[in-house]
């Protein structure tokens, strides 16, 4: 005897939820991959922010000049050199080779700054001994680069670091969102 109502899917559901399940993969997807672009944009920008951070730290505590130079374009590297002898702390760096292994298709662009002094006071100052500061956005390498948005490390005249979204590749202006 044959009974009725049994439990379990049918063949039709089953279709419906495998369907279902496709169309969300396909919006999920290129989403995800966007994500993933935009954080290594932001991982590279909070880098340089931690690195900077790093500089004036150590020029206010040993009391000597910390110099920083940062190469733009693809691959972005920077430098960190502290005045002082015998530095018997690790120094942070960015070299290009670590760069391109870390943020696949990210690109800085130097706005302004690309070799700046840090002094024991915390100010910045320029090769020209006047105060300033530096300006790097980060962004993708490749050509739809503005779909991914870009970010901002900007050290001030004054030595405060900031980490922000900006408009595009040569702002050196914070977005307000």
């Amino acid at each position: 005897m044959v009974q009725q109502g049994g439990t379990g899917f049918t063949l039709i559901e089953l279709m419906v939820i495998i369907a279902v399940m496709a169309i969300i993969a396909a919006v999920a997807i290129p989403q995800f991959n966007i994500w993933m672009i935009r954080a290594n944009i932001q991982s590279a920008s909070g880098r340089l922010q931690q690195d900077m951070a790093w500089a004036e730290g150590y020029a206010i505590r040993s009391g000597y000049p910390v110099q920083v130079s940062i190469t733009g374009g693809n691959p972005c590297s920077w430098t960190i050199s502290p005045q002082a002898a015998n530095v018997q702390q690790q120094v942070p760096q960015m070299t290009a080779s670590e760069f391109t292994s870390r943020y696949p298709n990210t690109v800085c662009n130097v706005v302004t700054g690309s070799t700046v002094s840090i002094t024991p006071t915390g100010m910045v100052y320029h090769l020209g001994n006047t105060v300033g500061g530096a300006a790097v956005t980060f962004g993708n390498a490749g050509p739809n680069a503005a779909t991914y948005g870009y970010w901002l490390t900007l050290l001030s005249g004054a030595g405060n670091v900031r980490n922000c979204a900006t408009s595009g590749s040569t702002s050196s202006v914070c977005n307000l969102q």
